[in-house]
C-alpha cells in the first residue's frame, strides 16, 4: 500500500488528510486501519511519535455516523494533554465529516463540558476519573458506545488506573469495537484484553524497534553540583529546542526560576500548575515562542509535538521502560534527535550502577547503544540534533543557577495588577476570566499572567502597557450576567501575595 487511497477509507476523510498534508500512511497506520475498518478488534503497538492517533481516529471516524445525541465513541488517554491534543489531531479530521469532538479531564470547567455533551456529541477523549465523574453524575451517557479506544494504556496501567478502565469497559455495551494502542504491550495488558476483546488482530509496528534509530543516545556521569553548567553548555551550543525532565515539581520549579531570572524565554509545566497554564505553556513551546521546556513525567506521553531536538535527562528516570517513554519525544515525524542523561551513579540511590542501567538494561530495552560521554569532552558543546556546533554569542556574564534552593515568587516588573468585582461567589475560574479579558480587549493570552480568586473578588496580572485599556473595556462589560468593574488593585503587597499564593 502507497497511499491513505488504498486503505479503504472515505473521500471526507481523504480530503482532511490531504489538507492536513499526509502524503503517506505510517506502518501502524497502513497495518491497522484496514484491519479496523473492518470492526475487528485491535491490538496496535508502536513506538511514540509513529501515528497511532492517526490510526485509531481514521477508524473510529470512518465506522461511525456524525450528529448523535449520545456518544458513539469513548477514547481513554493517560493525561489531561494527551486528551486534549487527540482532540485536536480528530477534530481536523472530522472537518468534512462532521463529527463532533469533545475532551474532558480534570483541572478544566465542568461547565463547557458539560453543555457540549448535553448538546450531542459524537466522540469523547478523556482521562478516566472525569469519565467516570461525569458518568456517576448521569450526565455522560456510555449506553450507546461503539467503539472503545484505550491510547497508550501501558502508561495507564503504571498511573494505576486500572480499576478506572475495568469499570468503564463494564459501563459500555458488550457489542462494541475495542482498540487498543501502546507503545508496549505487557501481560497486564494482554489479560485486560482477555477480558474485554473478542479475538484482537495484533498489529505491531515496533516490536523490534523500541527506539527510532533518529534519536542519538548518551549519558553523561556527573556530580549534581555540575549539572546546571553542564546543561547550560548544551543549551548555548547549538541552541537547540529543548525537554528537560526533572523528577519533582520542585526541581522543575527551580530550573525556570533561575534560567528565567537570567532571561531565558523558558516554560515550565508539572501537575500541580493550572490546566490554563499547562495548555498555554505548551502551545508558546510548539509554536516555538519559547525552545525550553521543564517538566515532570506528566509530558513523557502526550507530548506531541514534531520538531523536539533534544532531551535532556536532568533527573534520571527510575525505570528503563520511562527512560523510553521520554526520549521518544524527539526523532519524530522523520526528525532527527538526541537524548542526553544525566547520572549520579554515588549520589542517586535509585541507580546502583550507571553501567546496569544504562549499558545493560536500557539497552535492552531499547536494542540501541547508549554511549557515555565525558563532562570534559568537547563534543558535549556539539549535541545537538545534527550534532554541528552553531555558533552562538558568548553566555559568560550570565547569572549562575542555583538549582538547590526555593525562589521567591516576585511579580514581574512589566506586568500589573487589576482587581475585579467578581470571584468564587459567581462561580467564575481563571479559565473563564483570561477568556473573558482577552475577548473584550483583543490581547494575546500572553498578555495575562497569574490570576488569584476570593470570595467577592479576582485579581488579574495583566500586561503594564495594556493596563488602563483592560480596565477600561472591562467597565462597560458583563461577566456571568454581572457588571464588572476594574481598577488597579490596592496594596500592591497584599496582591502580590495573594498572586503567590495561587501560583
Amino acid at each position: 500500500m502507497t497511499g491513505f487511497q488504498d486503505l479503504g477509507l472515505n473521500k471526507k476523510l481523504l480530503k482532511s488528510i490531504e489538507e492536513i498534508g499526509w502524503t503517506k500512511p505510517t506502518p501502524i497506520q497502513s497495518g491497522s486501519i484496514p484491519e479496523g475498518l473492518m470492526g475487528k478488534d485491535l491490538f496496535g503497538e508502536a513506538q511514540t511519535g509513529t501515528g497511532k492517533t492517526g490510526a485509531y481516529s481514521l477508524i473510529v471516524l470512518g465506522r461511525t455516523k456524525s450528529g448523535q445525541e449520545k456518544p458513539s465513541t469513548v477514547v481513554l488517554a493517560p493525561t489531561r494533554e494527551l486528551a486534549d491534543q487527540v482532540s485536536k489531531e480528530m477534530r481536523n479530521l472530522a472537518k468534512y465529516t462532521k463529527h463532533t469532538v469533545t475532551a474532558i479531564y480534570g483541572g478544566a470547567s465542568y461547565g463547557k463540558q458539560i453543555e457540549v455533551l448535553e448538546n450531542g456529541c459524537d466522540v469523547v477523549v478523556g482521562t478516566p476519573g472525569r469519565i467516570l465523574d461525569l458518568e456517576s453524575k448521569g450526565i455522560l451517557d456510555l449506553s450507546q458506545i461503539k467503539e472503545l479506544v484505550l491510547d497508550e494504556a501501558d502508561r495507564m496501567l503504571d498511573m494505576g488506573f486500572i480499576e478506572d478502565i475495568e469499570k468503564i469497559i463494564s459501563l459500555t455495551p458488550k457489542e462494541r469495537q475495542t482498540l487498543m494502542f501502546s507503545a508496549t504491550l505487557s501481560e497486564q495488558i494482554y489479560d485486560i484484553a482477555g477480558r474485554s476483546m473478542k479475538e484482537p488482530v495484533e498489529i505491531s509496528a515496533s516490536h523490534d524497534v523500541p527506539v527510532t534509530d533518529l534519536v542519538k543516545q548518551y549519558y553523561i556521569e556527573i556530580p549534581r553540583s555540575k549539572k546546571v553548567d553542564v546543561l547550560r553548555d548544551i543549551m548555548a551550543n547549538g541552541n537547540p529546542k529543548m525537554l528537560i525532565f526533572c523528577s519533582t515539581k520542585i526541581m522543575v520549579d527551580d530550573l525556570y526560576d533561575g534560567f528565567s531570572k537570567e532571561g531565558m524565554k523558558i516554560g515550565a509545566i508539572h501537575g500541580d500548575m493550572p490546566q490554563l497554564r499547562r495548555e498555554k505553556t505548551i502551545r508558546g513551546f510548539k509554536n516555538n515562542r519559547m525552545k525550553v521546556l521543564v517538566a515532570t513525567d506528566v509530558a513523557a506521553r502526550g507530548l506531541d509535538i514534531d520538531d523536539i531536538e533534544c532531551v535532556v535527562n536532568y533527573d534520571a528516570p527510575v525505570d528503563p521502560e520511562t527512560y523510553t517513554h521520554r526520549i521518544g519525544r524527539a526523532g519524530r515525524a522523520g526528525r532527527t534527535g538526541v537524548s542526553i542523561t544525566f547520572v549520579t551513579p554515588k549520589e542517586d540511590r535509585r541507580i546502583p550502577s550507571y553501567q546496569e542501567f544504562m549499558g545493560r538494561s536500557v539497552e535492552r530495552l531499547t536494542r540501541k547503544q547508549v554511549s557515555q560521554i565525558k563532562i570534559d569532552n568537547p563534543e558535549l558543546k556539539a549535541l545537538h540534533a545534527n550534532e554541528v556546533v552553531k555558533e552562538q554569542p558568548s553566555v559568560s556574564h550570565r547569572k549562575k543557577v542555583d538549582a538547590t534552593a526555593r525562589k521567591d515568587v516576585t511579580i514581574k516588573s512589566d506586568m500589573v495588577v487589576i482587581s475585579l468585582n467578581i470571584g468564587k461567589n459567581e462561580n467564575v475560574n481563571r479559565t473563564e476570566l483570561v477568556e473573558f479579558i482577552t475577548g473584550i480587549t483583543g490581547m494575546s493570552e500572553e498578555q495575562v499572567g497569574r490570576i488569584g480568586i476570593s470570595s467577592k473578588a479576582s485579581f488579574v496580572e495583566v500586561d503594564g502597557s495594556r493596563a488602563e485599556d483592560v480596565i477600561r473595556a472591562v467597565n462597560s462589560s458583563r461577566l456571568e450576567g454581572k457588571k464588572i468593574k476594574a481598577a488597579f488593585a490596592p496594596q500592591k503587597e497584599r496582591c502580590k501575595d495573594k498572586l503567590a499564593k495561587k501560583k
